[in-house]
């Protein structure tokens, strides 16, 4: 694979956001004229070939988590026909208890039949509570008689929610042995787009080891992914739009954050991956954030890091990289559901901008008359948004406990769904 590695990088203290780059070349062939898997052939911009080699020593390390709820069971079947070979693959699903059972006969007799590594696990299950709440996260569950959409809790159970079941992922990555972790969303219906995120997980991954190795420190990294396009289908005719209804909205009021934080020298359109729910990283960083719930978790990401490693110079902390980088393909997702989510997650990306300590009270005034005008059902009277539930770094777990409880010899049929 080659990537067009552009130029412009903002900082934010120890926190570096790359320019948008792009993937070049799905195939960049063999060739390695470095030694170490990358080769430099341009000047204006750094356009890395990445040796399948390369890739394929980060995919042995890589772990896939697919969060999935009730998703055409033929879609996780493709998704996962697209997930390279060598990456294990974790699917955590907050399914019924009939798909839920559905997905794990399909796919994971695909794995046995592929011989490679799946894992199917319900945020439900009963050991994930207990393993929380005796290793020391108790915040992570329902307790008995809290309501929720989907009934009265009669025992303690994991919330529902992406970024909870985004944490279960990261957790059991790290226990399996897997040295970095991306994520895909389980709606994409071409397993071609599935391949290529990871390939570029890979690479972008890679491309910062070989910074590491360049400069002799240890650093963090993490791969957001810019979809090519979204197409969407009016008048009869496929339109190719370069970003969804809620991107569009959360990307711009993160440029104008990121404008504050990185100086009046920051382009204006810096950050292109404000809601990249296909994003990757190493599992070290993963442990060291924190995790937001719903539709906030993927911006929250990037507010947290300014929070907690923006703000400081010192030269001793490890550098964190974020790679922004557009693929080929574009995204076509389940069209299942109604428009009415798209207006909380834009609120619930805004809330994440709007909760921060690091944004002014001006831009904070202007993010509350934009909400109020365009969110009102979303948000209260005055076009306050709901601050998102977060949670504390997974850093703090008691892993020799998780470890003990939580990850049992899988059974998919012995422990019912608990909604």
């Amino acid at each position: 694979m080659r990537l067009s590695i552009r130029p412009e990088i903002t900082r934010v203290g120890n926190v570096q956001l790359h320019e948008m780059s792009s993937v070049s070349e799905l195939d960049a062939g063999g060739q390695d004229t470095s030694g170490d898997g990358t080769a430099n052939t341009s000047v204006e911009q750094e356009n890395i070939a990445i040796s399948p080699d390369s890739i394929k020593s980060i995919e042995r390390n890589l772990a896939i988590v697919v969060p999935c709820m009730d998703e055409d069971i033929t879609v996780l079947e493709g998704l996962l026909r697209g997930i390279p070979h060598y990456c294990s693959v974790i699917f955590i699903s907050n399914s019924n208890q009939t798909n839920y059972e559905a997905e794990c006969e399909s796919l994971l007799k695909f794995g046995k039949v592929a011989n490679r590594s799946v894992i199917v696990r319900h945020q439900g299950e009963s050991t994930f509570a207990r393993a929380f709440q005796e290793a020391g996260m108790p915040e992570l569950l329902h307790h008995p008689g809290t309501s929720t959409p989907k009934g009265k809790i009669h025992v303690p159970r994991m919330h529902n929610g992406k970024g909870e079941a985004m944490i279960l992922g990261v957790i059991i990555a790290k226990l399996v042995g897997r040295k970095f972790v991306g994520f895909i969303d389980a709606d994409n219906r071409i397993p071609g787009s599935v391949l290529e995120y990871c390939k570029v997980y890979a690479a972008g991954l890679h491309y910062a080891l070989y910074h590491n190795k360049r400069t002799k420190r240890d650093e963090h990294a993490m791969v957001r992914i810019k979809w090519k396009s979204k197409p969407k289908v009016r008048n009869g005719e496929l339109e190719f739009e370069e970003f969804g209804r809620s991107s569009r909205v959360v990307n711009e009021w993160m440029n104008r954050l990121l404008k504050v934080l990185g100086g009046d020298a920051t382009p204006k359109t810096m950050i292109g991956t404000g809601n990249a729910g296909e994003h990757a990283m190493d599992v070290e960083l993963a442990l060291k954030l924190r995790f937001a719930t719903g539709y906030a978790v993927e911006p929250f990401q990037l507010i947290d890091l300014w929070e907690r490693f923006g703000v400081s110079n010192d030269p001793s902390s490890r550098p964190v990289h974020i790679l922004q980088i557009e693929t080929c393909n574009p995204h076509i997702h389940s069209a299942n559901r109604l428009d009415g989510h798209i207006a909380r997650m834009q609120a619930q990306g805004l809330s994440t901008i709007y909760h921060s300590r690091l944004t002014p009270s001006r831009l904070k005034d202007e993010l509350r008359v934009y909400m109020k005008d365009n969110l009102a059902t979303v948000v209260d009277s005055t076009g306050e948004p709901e601050p998102p539930r977060m949670y504390r770094p997974l850093n703090s777990l008691d892993w020799r406990i998780f470890a003990k409880v939580g990850l049992g010899k899988q059974d998919p049929y012995k422990d019912k769904v608990r909604h």
